[in-house]
């Protein structure tokens, strides 16, 4: 969430204050937030050399 990391320029923990900003500038955050914590984690090997 962009407005997320926005939001840790003005305030850099995730304070009530932090909250406070989340909540005016992005009221529906906590769906978002739901929504990517349920997706799946994992990870990819990328082959950096060319052949």
């Amino acid at each position: 969430m962009v407005v997320h990391e926005m939001a840790h320029l003005i305030e850099p923990v995730h304070s009530d204050r932090f909250v406070a900003i989340l909540d005016e500038h992005y009221p529906n955050w906590r769906d978002a937030r739901a929504e990517l914590n349920e997706l799946p984690l994992g990870s990819e090997v990328w082959n950096t050399q060319s052949e």
